[in-house]
């Protein structure tokens, strides 16, 4: 029977990070997701969305950090750098573990990843010490990957629309769906001749069907 760890760990004023300082009092980071060009100099391509109930946060002093598109509750950033800057994510990757959720505030970084044990959840976590004082394991939980596979799902494909279907096998065939990402939500929408927005919204449509199925939801 195969199981690895969910780990999830908060990095209080992380060095390093790019994408956690534009958080603020009234606007946090509510997700990331990143993209690795390739060249001999790597340029990793960062999206972070900022969310709040305050009113738009104030643009970026950072010249590499651009607003691709709002919506109600929030706005999309775009940050370009160089990889290999030591920050969390890069960390945390370095021990072959994988990063699923980020999110951060005015004095923090929380990361969600798969370990493959705890010897190695130790080791990532004394590695993280060396970027922060204060390194806080919040929550720690055994997956078992072999129970999840014994259970068949049926996946109803016509729920889909065919333009929901285009987006999602234009986004699989971009590398949108990799770890890292091949190609940003900007860039899937360019290719399809769509808007941003217009993508998000077709993505997030189709997502939820499909998820309903994986979910057992109706």
């Amino acid at each position: 029977m195969s199981s690895r760890v969910l780990a999830e760990v908060e990095v209080v004023d992380p060095q390093a990070c790019q994408v956690q300082p534009h958080a603020g009092e009234d606007w946090r980071v509510a997700s990331v997701s990143r993209s690795a060009l390739g060249g001999d100099d790597e340029e990793v391509v960062e999206e972070f969305t900022l969310v709040g109930d305050g009113e738009a946060p104030p643009a970026p002093d950072d010249e590499a950090v651009e607003a691709v598109f709002d919506y109600e509750h929030g706005r999309v950033y775009r940050l370009r750098r160089q990889a290999g800057q030591g920050c969390v994510c890069e960390r945390i990757e370095r021990a072959d573990c994988v990063v699923q959720e980020l999110s951060a505030t005015a004095r923090s970084l929380t990361v969600t990843f798969l370990v493959e044990d705890v010897a190695t959840l130790r080791e990532v976590i004394a590695d993280l010490q060396s970027t922060s004082d204060h390194v806080n394991l919040r929550r720690l939980v055994e997956t078992d990957d072999a129970a999840d596979r014994g259970r068949p799902v049926v996946l109803d494909r016509e729920k889909l629309t065919a333009r929901q279907r285009e987006v999602l096998e234009r986004a699989h065939e971009l590398g949108y769906f990799e770890h890292p990402r091949g190609a940003n939500a900007g860039e899937v929408a360019d290719e399809l001749g769509i808007t941003t927005a217009t993508f998000t919204e077709h993505l997030a449509a189709a997502q939820r069907k499909v998820f309903g199925d994986l979910l057992d939801e109706p």
